[in-house]
C-alpha cells in the first residue's frame, strides 16, 4: 500500500517503496514517539553541538599541536592522528558557522536565504560529509598499520613518511564520489518551491532575493534512479565499507593482541607487568571499536534504508533523527585526544611538558613579582 498523501506533501520519488505501515497502530505509535522526540530535541540541539563544536575545536588544536612536535610525528600513526585532527576541527567550525547563521539566527518568519550563504551550506554539507569519510579511511589505514606492525616492530608502516600520499589519495578518492552530491542539488528562488503557501493563504515572506535548496529535476527523474544511485553511493563508500573495514581489522588486533599474550605466557611464565598492559591496551581497543560502532553504524544502516525506501525514511526517520546523527559525528571528532591521553605515555609527557609545565613555570614567574611588589611597598 502506498501514502499518496506523503508524496502530495513530500514530492520526492513516486513508486517508492515503503517500509512503515501506517494502519499498524505499533508502527504509528512508533513514529509518532519519533518525531515527538525530534521535535523535543531539536530545541537543545543547537547549544549541545555549539559546545561540542567549541570545546572539540580547543582539544583538537591542542591534540594538533602535540602530535606534531619532534617525539611525536616520528610515527606515521600520529601523523595520520593529527591529520585526522584536522579534517575534523575543519568539520567542526564549519558545523558551527552552520549553526549560527542557520539555527540561532534564524528568522521562522522569512522562508529562504541569500544565494551565498546557501552556497555555503552546500559546501559544508559537502565538505563535512567528505573530512568527515576522510577520518574513516584514515582510521581504517591506521588500523592496518597497528595490526600489520604488532607483531613487527621493524615494519616499514611505523615510520613511513607517506602520509602525505595517503591523505591525498584518500581525499581524491573522497571528492570524486562527493560530486555527486552536487550534481542532485540546486539552489532556486524560494518562489519556485514554496509559491503555493501563498495560494493557501499563509503570509510569507517570499522575497525574490532569498533562495533554497532542492532535488534537481533530473535527480528526480524514473523513479529517482539518479537520486538513489547517488545515496546507494554515498552509502555504501562513506559508511558501509569503512564500518566493515575498521570493525574487522579492530577484531583483528584484539585477536592477535590475545595470541601474543598467551606465547608471553607460555615463555616467560611471568606475566604480571605484561598481561597489565596487553589488558589496558585492549580495553582501549574495544572503547575505540564501541564508539566507532555507535556513532557511525547506525548512519550506515539509516544511509541504505534511505536508498531503498527513500520518501519513507526521510520523512519518518532522518527528518526525526538527523540531529542526533550529527551530534553522533560530532562526538566522533573528539575521540581522539581523549583515547591517546589514556592510551600513550609520551603523549602525556610531550603534553605535560608542553602545556602544564610552562603554565607551572607562568604561576610560579607571577608568584615571584608579587612577592618583589609586596617586598618593595613593606
Amino acid at each position: 500500500m502506498g501514502h499518496p498523501a506523503w508524496h502530495d506533501k513530500y514530492p520526492m520519488c513516486e513508486n517508492d517503496n515503503y517500509l512503515f505501515d501506517l494502519k499498524d497502530n505499533e508502527t504509528h505509535a512508533f513514529l509518532a514517539s519519533l518525531e515527538a522526540f525530534g521535535k523535543g530535541y531539536t530545541i537543545y540541539h543547537r547549544w549541545i553541538c555549539a559546545f561540542v563544536c567549541s570545546f572539540g575545536i580547543l582539544l583538537n588544536c591542542l591534540h594538533i599541536i602535540v602530535l606534531t612536535r619532534n617525539p611525536m610525528r616520528v610515527y606515521i600513526i600520529n601523523n595520520i592522528l593529527s591529520v585526522i585532527a584536522v579534517c575534523d576541527v575543519t568539520t567542526m567550525a564549519s558545523y558551527l558557522i552552520y549553526l549560527i547563521k542557520f539555527k540561532f539566527l534564524e528568522n521562522d518568519d522569512v522562508i529562504g536565504h541569500s544565494y551565498f550563504w546557501l552556497v555555503f551550506l552546500l559546501a559544508h554539507v559537502v565538505s563535512s560529509i567528505a573530512l568527515h569519510t576522510v577520518s574513516l579511511y584514515l582510521s581504517v589505514i591506521m588500523a592496518f598499520i597497528r595490526w600489520n606492525a604488532l607483531d613487527r616492530l621493524d615494519s616499514k608502516w611505523v615510520k613511513s613518511r607517506s602520509i602525505g600520499s595517503i591523505f591525498c589519495l584518500t581525499l581524491l578518492f573522497v571528492m570524486l564520489i562527493s560530486i555527486s552530491n552536487l550534481a542532485v542539488h540546486d539552489i532556486v528562488p524560494t518562489k519556485e518551491i514554496f509559491a503555493h503557501i501563498q495560494l493557501n493563504g499563509t503570509e510569507m515572506n517570499l522575497d525574490d532575493d532569498l533562495y533554497t535548496v532542492s532535488l534537481r529535476s533530473l535527480a528526480l527523474d524514473n523513479d529517482c534512479v539518479i537520486f538513489k544511485s547517488q545515496l546507494w553511493l554515498t552509502g555504501i563508500f562513506f559508511k558501509v565499507i569503512p564500518c566493515m573495514l575498521l570493525l574487522w581489522f579492530t577484531v583483528a588486533l584484539m585477536i592477535k593482541l590475545y595470541e601474543m599474550s598467551r606465547k608471553r605466557r607460555l615463555l616467560r611464565r611471568d606475566d604480571t607487568r605484561k598481561k597489565s598492559a596487553v589488558d589496558k591496551t585492549t580495553v582501549m581497543l574495544i572503547i575505540m571499536l564501541t564508539v566507532f560502532l555507535f556513532t557511525e553504524l547506525p548512519q550506515g544502516a539509516i544511509a541504505i534504508l534511505n536508498a531503498i525506501y527513500t520518501t519513507d525514511v526521510h520523512v519518518n526517520v532522518y527528518l526525526h533523527i538527523g540531529e542526533i546523527l550529527d551530534l553522533l559525528s560530532l562526538v566522533n571528532c573528539n575521540v581522539g585526544f581523549v583515547l591517546y591521553c589514556c592510551m600513550s605515555s609520551r603523549y602525556r609527557h610531550t603534553f605535560r611538558s608542553l602545556f602544564l609545565t610552562r603554565l607551572e613555570k607562568t604561576k610560579a614567574g607571577r608568584k615571584d613579582v608579587i612577592s618583589a611588589f609586596h617586598n618593595l611597598i613593606s
